[in-house]
């Protein structure tokens, strides 16, 4: 088949068809093929534990986080294995399979377990630090931190933390992952607000803390022009309407929320404390003037 150029050779016993289109990382399913070349993929996948895991620079490679490259081709094997490729090398250790991902087919290291392959492999720890924050931006992982520390423990005192790895793998994802752990918490945040802000309960809550803020005012003793003014303004919000579907919809929920959203968007990220404060000042309303035990005071007790 090779002779009729319908085969081309990509490493030794290993062929694919010309007409074929190319797959993902076609290199290094033919070095994994290549590696027990006496069974087939169905058969050497079926088997447990895996013969051949991707693991360290291949596996970051194929997760497509860092600065790594597929090759020299690095799989962890069950059992001690040998090759005269210098492309491709054998670590022999036992792996859990909760630390193996698939990859295109392959059976790949997880996230976790290739940061402890690459630390305990000395590789550059700036290097392991970029895979880091690639895999938790472009690659949307979120680091499982308990699984890390049980893996980092064995390599925690060679880079100076105490043993048992919790300290190295929060100092780890503190300085790759928390901004984008800040982050996705920012944007869940404006989401669950905005979810808030369209529900018929929220819009109900507007509706009878404008009723309450209102008689607030006018048992205030304040001028009447200043409760004109108020009330004018919460019947204006009131009286939003929206275009929805060719029909007009509920009170302005798709305004408010958006326009929330978007204001939130350009504030600094919110921390617990803050957004509890905000929350309570947010609920309270104006104290009556002193000596007045008319209707504010009660309008702020029901509030």
């Amino acid at each position: 088949m090779a002779d009729a150029m319908h085969v081309e050779p990509m490493c030794y016993g290993v062929y694919r068809f010309v007409a074929g289109s190319e797959p993902a990382n076609a290199d290094l399913k033919a070095a994994w093929l290549s590696a027990f070349p006496k069974k087939t993929a169905v058969e050497r996948l079926a088997i447990r534990p895996f013969d051949a895991v991707v693991a360290a620079g291949t596996a970051a490679a194929a997760l497509g986080a860092g600065d790594f490259h597929l090759s020299p081709y690095t799989f962890i094997a069950a059992s001690r294995k040998q090759t005269v490729r210098d492309d491709m090398r054998f670590l022999t250790c036992s792996l859990d399979e909760s630390d193996i991902v698939m990859v295109d087919g392959l059976p790949t290291t997880s996230f976790e377990r290739t940061v402890f392959d690459l630390l305990r492999l000395d590789e550059d720890p700036s290097l392991v630090d970029g895979f880091m924050r690639d895999a938790a931006r472009r690659c949307a992982h979120t680091f499982d931190f308990e699984r890390l520390s049980e893996l980092l423990g064995p390599v925690a005192s060679r880079y100076g933390f105490p043993e048992g790895g919790e300290s190295f793998a929060a100092d780890l994802i503190l300085r790759n992952v928390s901004d984008v752990l800040v982050d996705r918490a920012h944007e869940a945040l404006q989401s669950a607000v905005a979810d808030i802000c369209k529900s018929e309960a929220f819009q109900t809550a507007m509706r009878d803390t404008a009723a309450l803020f209102l008689d607030a005012l006018r048992g205030s003793g304040l001028p009447s022009s200043l409760e004109t003014l108020q009330r004018t303004l919460i019947d204006s919000i009131g009286n939003l309407r929206l275009e929805v579907g060719g029909e007009t919809g509920h009170i302005g929920a798709k305004a408010l929320a958006g326009g929330f959203t978007a204001a939130t968007g350009a504030l600094p990220k919110p921390d617990v404390e803050s957004v509890a404060t905000a929350l309570v000042k947010a609920a309270m309303l104006p104290d009556a003037p002193e000596g007045d035990n008319g209707p504010a005071g009660t309008a702020s007790e029901e509030a």
